[in-house]
């Protein structure tokens, strides 16, 4: 009975010996220069990813309101090669007056064998608490504590940083990998109504939009289209006070702006325009000819 006991005691410290892990650790070097620590990736050889915890939960840690810092990382290294390699991070601000603590990070296996990430952290010994689920050993490379630079195992050569890269910058969750949603997604409301709702405002660089070739209005062009007369069109303005086939602005206080058809909307006016445009300049010529052909008749009446 004993022994069994003991071989329960055993197993169970054991098993408990992984499941966490906790410590600090100090980077040396300049206050305003961020430095490589590698992590080893503790859980790879349990088939499982690895969970560290950064932590400075006092402000004046170190000294009068250096900062504070709560950082989270999920991740799991290629080790050269093997793939399903990920590293999720989730920051939250820093209150002091250093700013951010972290800068960047990567995997450092993808040439190599040394089964760890590399992140770095503001230097000038500044003190980081960390937890993890299984160990991660952390290694500062500051060159104090470890000369620098830190080279990759047949990999590129690493020194410190000054600025923070913008995907570290702690203001939410980064993932490096695609996120999926089977239902709809909010952005300031909790009432999407669409795959993606936005109360606000959007700022961006481009937005594409796929559309089916018949959509797009270049049917205008084709010989057989019925281009209203610009009398119809006149008519249709004064009585209805907005172009034909453009919604009002009633209906689009009331129903709201959908992009992709008002553009092809726009388009076919622009294109129908450019039809009108053509006669218009075709009739412009006709007159001109009947001008220049009366001015020839009555200079020849004038010289008989």
């Amino acid at each position: 009975m004993k022994k069994v006991v003991l071989i329960i005691i055993i197993i169970f410290f054991t098993k408990n010996s992984y499941a966490q892990t906790s410590a600090s650790f100090n980077v040396g070097g300049d206050i305003d220069k961020f430095y490589p620590v590698t992590f080893y990736d503790g859980g790879w050889y349990y088939n499982a990813p690895t969970n560290l915890i950064l932590g400075r939960s006092s402000v004046h840690t170190d000294s009068d309101w250096r900062g504070s810092l709560m950082a989270a990382f999920n991740f799991h290294v290629t080790a050269y090669g093997h793939g399903s390699n990920f590293i999720d991070a989730n920051i939250k601000p820093s209150i002091g007056s250093v700013g951010s603590f972290i800068a960047e990070w990567r995997d450092a296996t993808g040439n190599g064998t040394c089964t760890c990430i590399i992140i770095w952290l503001r230097g000038g010994g500044t003190t980081y608490y960390y937890q993890s689920n299984y160990p991660v050993n952390p290694t500062v490379y500051d060159g104090v504590q470890n000369p620098l630079p830190y080279n990759e195992v047949n990999g590129p050569a690493h020194s410190f940083r000054t600025t923070v890269e913008e995907y570290a910058i702690p203001s939410g969750t980064y993932q490096n990998r695609n996120a999926y949603f089977a239902a709809n997604v909010g952005i300031g409301t909790i009432n999407p109504d669409e795959k993606l709702t936005v109360k606000g405002k959007i700022h961006t660089q481009e937005v594409r939009v796929d559309m089916a070739g018949p959509l797009v209005p270049d049917y205008v062009f084709a010989n057989d289209y019925k281009l209203k007369s610009l009398q119809e069109v006149e008519d249709f303005i004064k009585e209805n006070k907005h172009l034909p086939e453009i919604p009002s602005a009633h209906e689009i206080e009331k129903n709201g702006l959908m992009l992709a058809e008002m553009n092809m909307n726009l388009l076919k006016k622009i294109e129908e325009m450019t039809l009108y445009m053509i006669e218009i300049k075709k009739e412009m010529v006709k007159q001109n000819d009947k001008i220049l052909t009366l001015e020839s008749k009555l200079k020849s009446k004038a010289n008989d």
